[in-house]
Formats: C-alpha cells, structure tokens, sequence
C-alpha cells in the first residue's frame, strides 16, 4: 500500500507543478500572440490566435524602436555589473566566510544592512552623487549602482556557501607554502563556481531588468536601455501595441538565453546552496 501512496503524493506534487507552470506560461504565449497580430486584431480579438502572423511587427519594432542601441547598452551593463558583484562578492564571501578576525562579524552585518531597505530609497543622494562625478546619462552610473546594490544579497549567499567549502585542499595548499591570492584563485573560485552562477544569474536578469532608475539617470535616447527605451512606443493619446508587443518579447530574449547558457551550474548553485546555509 506504501507504494499507492507515494504514487498519488507525486501524482499531487507534479499537478501543482504542471497547474503553476500553466500560470505562468499562459501570459507569455497570449503576449507572443498579440506581437504577431496588427493593431485592429489586438485591440479587437487579444485573446484570440492570430488570423494572420505579422512577423514585420518585429521588424519594424526592431527599425522605428532602435532596440539594437538599447539591447547592446543594456547588454554590457548588466555583464560589468555581474562582473563587480561576482569579483567583490567572491571576495568579500570567502575571507569573511573563512578567515577568523576582529570585526568580522561587523562587517558582515554591514553588508546583511544592505538587504533592510529598498534600493530606491537613495535616488535622491545617488542621483546628488552622479551629478557631482559628472555621470548623469551615462550607464556607468548603472554600472556602478548594480555593482553596489548587488553586493547584499551576493555577499549574504557567498559568505554561508564559503563557511562550508572542505577544509581539506586548504590546508595542503598552505602546507605547500601556497598564499592566500592563490589559495583563493586556484582551489576556493573553483569551487563556489556552482553558486557564482547562480548569484551571477539573480544580479544579470535585476540589472537588465532594472527600471527606475535608468528612467530617472538617463536623458539621450543613444545611453537607454532596454526597459526605458522601449517606452517610446507609448505616447500620450496613442500606444503602438503593434510595436510594444514584440518589443517586450524582444527584451524577455537575452535573460533566458542567459538562463540555458547557465541553467546546469545555476540548478547545481541552488542545490548545494539550499544544503550549505
């Protein structure tokens, strides 16, 4: 009988599963649908299959919308910004997650500090700060604000995965008069490579993903991103939904070819860190 009931728990289990895949797949095909229809089939029928595939939707979103200048701005920012929290992260997780010392645990705090207030609470001195480094409209404001937020989160996830690393490889490489910088670059990066995926990933898809911010730092159309510039399709009395539409599938493209790139070491990344913390 152990068997019937194991059999119906897992049957239970992947229902939910299959029931909340549904939830959140729906939404995105009934998106990539209206992208492929013209204005009069979105606005009249946006719940029905498209009579006719507009695939020049995405063209000429792709032309009018200069999303190429948006995708490529959007792009190298994200990947410096993963880069700061993943260089500083790693860092910072591994000599507080395994070096003993005074002010350790301070520091640590410091950093926990981070994750208790949102980060749109700065935009006033943040947005003082870029101001006097002369870095309004320019994305290395992004890149710097990213870099920074991200650290919380990072650090809070590298530190507990680090305190747990084997010890073993370690200390025969300190026995081999190995330093610290090589005992860190050559046995401890290898080793946290799963959940540097996995913080790498949560940090490239906030960035890209990112709002606020862009809206208020940015002012030319040739320094947008993504999110931002593709609000030049809505206008005050008209929105292109024609354009809209496949502009935001557009958008969804690079964070999920980014997922499959990573997928492997992101799932290994959360496993050993649902183990670890």
């Amino acid at each position: 009988m152990r068997w019937r009931s194991d059999f119906w728990v897992s049957g239970l289990q992947y229902l939910i599963l299959g029931l909340w895949g549904l939830i959140v797949l729906i939404p995105l095909l009934n998106l990539l649908m209206l992208s492929l229809k013209s204005l009069p089939g979105i606005v009249a029928r946006p719940f029905s299959l498209p009579s006719t595939l507009h695939f020049s939707n995405y063209v000429n979103a792709w032309k009018l919308g200069d999303l190429g200048i948006y995708l490529f701005n959007t792009a190298w920012m994200s990947v410096l910004a993963v880069a700061v929290v993943l260089g500083l992260g790693s860092l910072a997780g591994y000599v507080l997650g395994r070096f003993d010392f005074k002010g350790n645990r301070f520091l640590y705090l410091v950093f926990l500090a981070g994750l208790a207030l949102p980060i749109q609470m700065i935009a006033v001195p943040y947005f003082g700060m870029m101001e006097a480094l002369n870095l309004i409209n320019s994305p290395w404001s992004l890149v710097l604000l990213y870099g920074a937020s991200g650290l919380s989160f990072s650090v809070f996830i590298l530190t507990a995965f680090a305190r747990n690393l084997p010890t073993e490889l370690e200390e025969a490489a300190w026995v081999e008069g190995a330093t610290p910088t090589y005992v860190y670059w050559r046995i401890a990066l290898p080793l946290m490579r799963p959940i540097l995926a996995s913080v790498g990933l949560f940090n490239f898809v906030s960035a890209w993903n990112g709002f606020f911010f862009p809206l208020i730092l940015l002012t030319s159309r040739h320094n947008m991103t993504i999110t931002v510039g593709i609000l030049s399709f809505i206008g005050e009395h008209l929105t292109e939904w024609q354009y809209l539409l496949p502009a935001l599938v557009i958008s969804m493209l690079p964070p999920i070819l980014v997922f499959l790139i990573v997928s492997r070491q992101f799932i290994r990344g959360l496993t050993s860190g649902a183990l670890k913390i």
